[in-house]
């Protein structure tokens, strides 16, 4: 498969294999919707959304955000998406109207994202207003695809095996009983981009507090979905607790999801400039991690060159204690 992909497409056999399992292990369907995700990403630049990330990068930089209180919560990354993907100047504002934050990991390793549905649906107008249209609705959330594939990337590290799947916990709660048209309409295209182009993701989805308007809407999505896709989702009412603790540890869940996490960032009781102060808040802690990381790794290469010196004048010194020269 990857001579057919092509000699340029610099791909891991993790990656390859989500398109042959999504194929069915049809060699050449999954040649073909992998040579199409790549030229989307070429024509949307959508490397970029992590190429111009601020970082640090890796394990060891995750979980040095977890250690800090100033980037996290009782041990918990709050905003992994500051460090791991293209800065966006209007982050408070995402997070206000998108109800929707990277947050934790289940008990195998994998990333957890977790929506705020019903209340996004109310505010989804507010986002299109500053945001500046439906396609930027989309890029927005193609870009919590590339976060939660970064967030991959680097578990797999801290684990030692390859992780290529999501966890995503979307609380139905307050949901429209008429759902923004403009609101569906977004969310069919963004069904669409996540089956194309990130094949084989999602590990399970879990919907909670989903009222009988949601069971309804369900029936009509499930139209729209792949039936192995289908078969993740999970449709939970409002005792949903012990189902999402069987897959995840209290400590990487916040409390209204039955965890013992302080963070209630999602729900009515922030302000949009709440939001904007707790996203600066973290990002000016991180931009001064980084240049003191910068500033460390500058004076070590200063010292390189007087260290290497001193360390010939000690083996000369021993040389000639050693064989008794005057």
């Amino acid at each position: 498969m990857r001579q057919k992909v092509g000699p340029s497409a610099s791909m891991e056999d993790k990656e390859l294999l989500r398109f042959l399992i999504a194929r069915k292990w049809q060699v050449d369907a999954a040649v073909e919707q992998c040579q199409a995700m790549l030229r989307w990403r070429k024509e949307h630049k959508v490397d970029q959304v992590r190429g111009n990330a601020l970082g640090p990068f890796g394990p060891k930089a995750a979980l040095e955000a977890a250690q800090d209180a100033r980037l996290s919560r009782q041990g918990v990354e709050m905003f992994p998406q500051l460090r791991l993907v293209e800065p966006k100047s209007i982050e408070g504002s995402l997070l206000y109207y998108g109800q929707t934050l990277a947050f934790g990991f289940d008990k195998k390793g994998q990333p957890i994202q977790i929506q705020n549905g019903g209340l996004a649906g109310w505010r989804f107008r507010g986002m299109l207003s500053v945001i500046g249209g439906s396609e930027h609705v989309l890029a927005s959330l193609v870009r919590m695809h590339e976060l939660q594939a970064a967030r991959m990337e680097e578990a797999s590290k801290r684990h030692g095996r390859p992780i290529t799947k999501q966890v995503v916990i979307t609380n139905a709660d307050g949901m429209p009983l008429r759902p923004d048209p403009l609101a569906v309409a977004a969310f069919k295209d963004f069904l669409v981009v996540s089956s194309r182009y990130y094949p084989e993701s999602l590990a399970v989805l879990f919907v909670v507090n989903a009222p009988p308007v949601f069971v309804a809407l369900y029936r009509l999505i499930k139209t729209w979905l792949d039936p192995v896709t289908a078969s993740k989702i999970q449709v939970l009412g409002r005792n949903f607790h012990s189902v999402l603790l069987e897959h995840i540890d209290a400590d990487q869940l916040p409390r209204d999801y039955g965890g013992t996490v302080d963070f209630d960032l999602l729900g009515s009781t922030w302000s949009e400039e709440d939001c904007d102060r707790c996203i600066a808040s973290c990002r000016q802690a991180l931009q001064q991690n980084v240049r003191e990381r910068r500033s460390d790794e500058a004076r070590e290469a200063t010292d390189k060159p007087w260290r290497f010196q001193q360390l010939f004048v000690v083996s000369i010194v021993l040389l000639l204690a050693f064989y008794g020269l005057p």
